[in-house]
């Protein structure tokens, strides 16, 4: 570690981490409790650097810290727990598995991010590996086998039969779910090393298992006030002149439009509030995407290189006008309304304790 990073880290560990740890701090566990509203906290897209690896290691990372003292019912990992231009052997899957599991012990749902498997083909690596065969890799380290047990002390969640890393559960009267829904196109897009129509096959397989578990998720949530969707895809970045894929065109076709426009649907038809949880893409935001669907937001998490941090989400549906509230852990800011997609359009507003990174990294 340079000399650069020790000095950063050394100021992100101490500012923060005492904040967290001062009980002046812990509002929002008081609040939540005072307005009986629904709490959760939501990440993704980091660690990138070793300042963000050391900010998630139990008892001496700032947000390790401020997870503890918010103690929320549930953490979502929207995936990328790695950078992308980071191979991605087993040991390295290992460690972050392990990291993941200590920030929230057993109250943690994690759903796969591109750089988790499906860009570890990348020529920009070394070594590479074959995405198929590290998605079978990833669901028997954080599923299948789950040592930690992520999930433990979640009640009532349940997993789909035949597709594990879809979750969904209930916390109150919000019903939650995740969706498995890479970047990279949906996983269509810069299949280097696996057979090809293996890889377009399990993305297939993959939008028909999404648009089934949604459909069960509104079935269920009739009784619910609210619905929380995560994955982590930016599934509004796309290009507007493609059609949705299909058995006659799977590649050269936008890979979210059918999972987008089913969402829309069901969240037009539920009528109540439903936030969409979801990472990948520099900005970082709150805010209703669709005029037409007053009742849709959306929250694009912090991470990314862009910002450092995390959201601690709290739904409070008494709350017509805004039913959904997201801050910083570590700078307790509320999220921008704004989605700015540039590089440095957050680090301007940044505070001293909660730098974004202050190396020129470009996008993962």
């Amino acid at each position: 570690m340079t000399t650069w990073l020790r000095l950063v880290l050394g100021i992100l560990l101490t500012i923060p981490a005492a904040r967290a740890a001062d009980p002046g701090q812990s509002t929002a566990v008081i609040d939540t409790q005072a307005l009986a509203v629904t709490q959760f906290v939501v990440m993704g897209d980091m660690p990138y650097n070793d300042v963000e690896y050391a900010l998630l290691e139990h008892s001496t990372g700032a947000i390790a810290a401020a997870i503890k003292a918010l103690d929320p019912p549930a953490l979502i990992h929207i995936g990328d727990f790695k950078k992308g231009r980071l191979s991605c052997g087993d040991d390295l899957f290992r460690d972050h598995y392990r990291q993941i599991a200590f920030l929230h012990p057993h109250r943690i749902v994690y759903t796969p991010g591109d750089n988790d498997w499906t860009d570890c083909d990348r020529f920009t690596l070394a070594p590479r590996h074959d995405e198929l065969e590290r998605l079978a890799y990833l669901r028997q380290l954080f599923f299948h086998q789950d040592a930690h047990e992520l999930s433990k002390n979640i009640p009532g969640l349940v997993r789909q039969q035949g597709f594990i890393e879809n979750a969904r559960w209930k916390i109150d009267h919000v019903s939650f779910a995740t969706l498995h829904i890479p970047g990279t196109n949906n996983g269509r897009s810069q299949i280097m090393r696996s057979n090809v129509e293996d890889a377009l096959n399990e993305a297939d397989y993959r939008d028909q298992a999404n648009e089934e578990w949604l459909q069960q998720l509104f079935a269920e949530a009739e009784s619910a006030q609210a619905v929380v969707i995560a994955f982590h895809a930016d599934i509004f970045e796309f290009d507007h002149n493609k059609p949705a894929c299909s058995s006659g065109n799977r590649t050269e076709c936008d890979g979210y439009r059918s999972t987008r426009d089913s969402i829309k649907q069901k969240a037009a038809a539920f009528k109540k509030p439903v936030l969409l949880v979801h990472g990948d893409t520099l900005a970082y935001c709150l805010h209703q995407p669709y005029a037409e669907i007053p009742n849709l937001w959306r929250l694009n998490t912090p991470g990314d290189h862009k910002y450092i941090d995390i959201s601690h989400v709290l739904v409070d549906t008494k709350d017509q006008s805004k039913p959904f509230k997201a801050t910083g852990v570590l700078d307790q800011k509320p999220a921008p309304a704004i989605c700015d997609h540039t590089l440095l359009g957050l680090s301007l507003q940044s505070s001293p304790s909660n730098p974004s990174t202050m190396e020129s990294i470009p996008p993962s």
